[in-house]
């Protein structure tokens, strides 16, 4: 079996797609295998675009995921993933924030800016890729009671199209959040793998 998987991660800086990509490869790691992981920084003091490129598997010779070759694209920000779309093909999961937050802001280029159902189509209908998964992981994570574990909700739903064991997963998290933390995001990573297309 080919366990092979390339995971493009992306989003906006403060968002966590550094610390997702780290809980990542090292989940896939502690399952003993190859891993490969390139960042991409841009102004994240700005909010700025943030990338991470991350494969792992049985025996990875680049980090790097060349376009329309993703396996999974998880994104945080819904005009990030439109931005990183290219990586994507007919089989790839993609998994997004259903909002956004355009990281230029003025006045007049914010009116300028596509709807978020207006993304979304473009996705599933132009680019004809059907397998997205929008998750509203703004509200999740505020009832949960903590805006700061939206990006665990992701990662949650990420880990069910992986070959990397539940517990894996939650062990890697209880290491890598603050200690204070370590509940609210075993349940946010949970609830994740409850969400599907």
């Amino acid at each position: 079996m080919d366990t092979n998987k390339s995971i493009l991660i992306c989003g906006i800086g403060g968002q966590g797609v550094v610390l997702s990509g780290r809980i990542i490869s090292l989940s896939a790691f502690y399952e003993n295998y190859d891993v490969k992981t390139s960042e991409v920084h841009g102004m994240s003091q700005r909010g700025g675009s943030v990338s991470t490129h991350l494969r792992y598997g049985n025996k990875i010779s680049t980090p790097l995921i060349p376009l329309h070759t993703a396996d999974i694209i998880l994104s945080f920000d819904l005009y990030e993933t439109l931005r990183y779309i290219d990586y994507a093909n007919e089989d790839t999961k993609i998994i997004t924030a259903s909002s956004g937050k355009y990281i230029k802001r003025s006045s007049a280029t914010q009116a300028k800016l596509p709807s978020f159902k207006s993304i979304i189509d473009k996705i599933t209908i132009d680019f004809n890729l059907k397998n997205l998964i929008t998750v509203d992981i703004g509200n999740i994570a505020q009832e949960l009671g903590n805006i700061k574990v939206a990006n665990t909700i992701l990662i949650g739903v990420s880990s069910q199209f992986t070959y990397i064991r539940e517990q894996t997963w939650l062990n890697i998290l209880r290491e890598n959040v603050p200690a204070k933390t370590i509940d609210i995001n075993e349940k946010a990573f949970l609830l994740g793998r409850q969400i599907s297309a």
